[in-house]
Order: structure tokens, then C-alpha cells, then sequence
């Protein structure tokens, strides 16, 4: 079942926390004129006139905590975070809140590691802010430690943390239960997104997912069909239930589906072998064989596009064919053990056992067990890979 790539699973904070942080009463006029130009987004502005203040006072903590947040809102977040340690250097007491906006900057920068050291750091000195939680499971997300993040974001759900009552959190943790393999709680999970956020069609969509990998068919084309329904364009819902469709054996319906895919991406190479290997399953090979031609013309140079026609034609017992496609293949990618395999059945079948011995040889090499269970029998004089 292909799934939509998420390219992260919760919005990077765009405004800078500013509630941890004051200015005392006796700030300068500069501090309070830097202050009112990043509020109002003119962070060069007020990247200039701190730098100013900076130079005549090298210990103004608050001077380095508004410059980093300046150079951090241009996009400068080494900058940031190196003038943010400036400021946690001279005010040591409230240098921990530092963490968050660190964190932030790491995050951005794609430091997931880093970015979860920071996050810890804040949560040890303030263990209920919800927004920790969750940006901190968004980076164990990114970096597939999935049961972590389920363990924060369930941290917010079960402590009623800020957010708690919020579709995201049910949303992150229903994709990490469901990279987990728990498809049973990311169902639950995507079921409480719908109730908070019926019009969003990724709800549907994942939940849809689940319901396929749980061999919940029909429940899974009624949530891909409702997210067709909230975005026509979502050809990932159009694959998926023509997927649905195919092992329902509606191939009909299938066809339709993956056509649909390719008139909104032309690019989406796996929905034409779809059609070919739909045709083929509806016995139309004529028209099986045309898709598939129409699948190497437009994606020549990918080594499964002629292994999947060469399984085809080796069902179909052409076998030059076969062996034609799956040499290209092999050509394309020496290192498709399942195009080595194939071969060698093909070549064991035509009575050339040495070249099928070479063949099986190399597909045990390559990981396929089952071709090395072959060579034992039948390749006794071959030498093991």
C-alpha cells in the first residue's frame, strides 16, 4: 500500500516565544524599539540596532536573546544559537527557556538530534509544556524511533497538556502508531481526527491506509472514496482504493482509478504497471502487453519496469522475451537478485542448466534464499556463493 510522504509531521513554529521572556522595567529605549521591530516582522531592522547595543554593552543578556531571535527569524539559526549561548552565559538563572527556541532552530536545520537534546533539556525544568511534547515527537518521528514519539505524544493526550484537545496530536500519533505497525490504535487515533476535523482529508486517507493493512477492504474504499471526495486531487486516494478495487477483483474499477492517478501525475510510474498487471489479471493480454510496452516507453531507464514485463511474458511463456527483459533489467540494476532468479527458472525450463546454475549463483549472492534451496538441488557441482 503506498503512502503519502509526510515531509514532516507538525508546522514549525513561525512566531518566537516570547511569554518566558521580559524585558525588566528599566530596559533601554534601544531594547523596547528592537522588541516592537521583531513583533512587527523587521528583523534586519532590529538586527541592526542590537548589534549597535551589543557593541556598547557586551553583557546585555536580553540584547543577545533578542539578536538570536532576530537572526534566527532570517533564517540564520547557527547565528541564532550561537548568540542565544551569549545569552545563557549571562543569565544563567533562566538560560534552561533558551532550549525551546534552540531546539526550534535545530529542527529547522533537519539537527533531529540535536534538536531532542534541547527539547529534553526544557522539559526537565518544565515537565508540562505541551509544545515540547509535541515537537519533540515530531523529531523521534523524523528519525523513526516511532514508539517514543507515540510515548509523547501520548504524554500530552493522558496529561491534558496544551494541545491535548487538538486534531495534530491524535493526527502525529495515528501516523507513528501506524509506522509502528499498531494499525488497531492508529485507527482509533485517525477515527478522533475525523470527529475534530471531519473536512480533513488526510484523516480519511491514513485511516484508510490502516483499514487496508488490517484487511478491512471495504471500510478502507469508503475512507479513500470520502477523501476523494474532500480533494479530487488526491491521486494517493485514487491509487489506494484502486488497489482496494484490484484485490476486490472490481478490476473495472481499478482501471479507472490508476487511470485517474496518471491524468493527475503522468509521472506516477507504478499506477501503469497497475494497469498492466489489471489487464493482465482481467485475462485481456493483448491490452496487458500495450500497457506494459507503454510502461518501458515512458520510464526506459527503470530496471523494474522491464522486470515487471518480463514476469508477464514469463507467465505468458514467452520466454525469449522474458529473458530479453530480464537481462535489461539486470543491465540497469546488477544487483536485482529477483531478476536473477527468474532467469535461472527460465534457463532450468529451456535445459541450460549451467547458465542457470550461474544465474541461481548469483541470486543467492544477492539475498534470495529461495534461489540458493534451487542450487542445492540442481547445481550440485556449482560452487556456494
Amino acid at each position: 500500500m503506498k503512502k503519502r510522504i509526510q515531509q514532516g509531521i507538525f508546522t514549525v513554529m513561525t512566531g518566537l516565544v516570547f511569554s518566558s521572556f521580559s524585558l525588566a522595567q528599566n530596559s533601554s529605549v534601544g531594547l523596547k524599539s528592537a522588541e516592537e521591530l521583531i513583533n512587527r516582522g523587521d528583523y534586519m531592522q532590529a538586527l541592526i540596532k542590537l548589534d549597535s547595543i551589543i557593541s556598547k554593552s557586551h553583557d546585555n543578556a536580553e540584547a543577545y536573546y533578542y539578536l538570536g531571535t532576530a537572526k534566527a527569524s532570517l533564517g540564520d539559526c547557527g547565528g541564532a544559537i550561537e548568540t542565544w549561548d551569549n545569552y545563557a552565559r549571562l543569565d544563567q538563572e533562566n538560560s534552561w527557556k533558551i532550549n525551546i527556541l534552540k531546539a526550534d532552530c535545530y529542527a529547522r536545520q533537519g539537527q533531529h538530534e540535536e534538536a531532542i537534546d534541547a527539547l529534553s533539556k526544557y522539559l526537565v525544568h518544565d515537565p508540562y509544556h505541551g509544545h515540547s511534547y509535541m515537537l519533540r515527537g515530531q523529531e523521534y518521528y523524523l528519525m523513526s524511533k516511532y514508539a517514543l514519539a507515540v510515548q509523547d505524544f501520548s504524554m500530552v493526550i493522558n496529561r491534558k497538556l496544551e494541545g491535548h484537545t487538538n486534531f495534530e496530536v491524535y493526527y502525529k500519533r495515528g501516523l507513528a502508531y501506524s509506522e509502528f505497525g499498531m494499525n488497531k490504535d492508529a485507527v482509533s487515533d485517525f477515527t478522533k481526527v475525523i470527529e475534530l476535523y471531519p473536512q480533513f482529508n488526510y484523516g480519511y486517507f491514513y485511516r484508510g491506509s490502516c483499514q487496508y493493512h488490517l484487511g478491512k477492504i471495504d471500510l478502507a474504499i469508503a475512507d479513500f472514496t470520502k477523501s476523494i471526495e474532500l480533494d479530487g486531487k488526491d491521486l494517493h486516494s485514487y491509487f489506494n482504493r484502486g488497489l482496494c478495487y484490484k484485490e476486490e477483483r472490481e478490476l473495472d474499477l481499478a482501471i479507472t482509478d490508476f487511470s485517474k492517478v496518471i491524468q493527475l501525475d503522468v509521472n506516477f510510474d507504478e499506477a501503469y504497471n497497475q494497469i498492466a498487471m489489471t489487464l493482465y489479471y482481467k485475462g485481456d493480454f493483448a491490452a496487458a502487453e500495450r500497457s506494459f510496452n507503454e510502461y518501458i516507453t515512458k520510464f526506459s531507464n527503470y530496471s523494474h519496469a522491464y522486470f515487471n514485463r518480463g514476469m508477464f511474458y514469463a507467465e505468458r511463456k514467452n520466454n525469449t522475451k522474458a529473458l530479453a527483459d530480464f537481462d535489461h533489467c539486470i543491465q540497469l540494476n546488477a544487483k536485482d537478485a529477483d531478476a536473477y532468479f527468474h532467469k535461472a527458472l527460465i534457463l532450468q525450463e529451456q535445459k541450460k542448466n549451467a547458465l542457470a546454475c550461474e544465474s541461481l549463483v548469483k541470486a543467492e549472492e544477492l539475498g534470495n534464499a529461495e534461489a540458493g534451496l534451487i542450487r542445492k538441488r540442481s547445481c550440485a557441482a556449482s560452487p556456494k556463493p
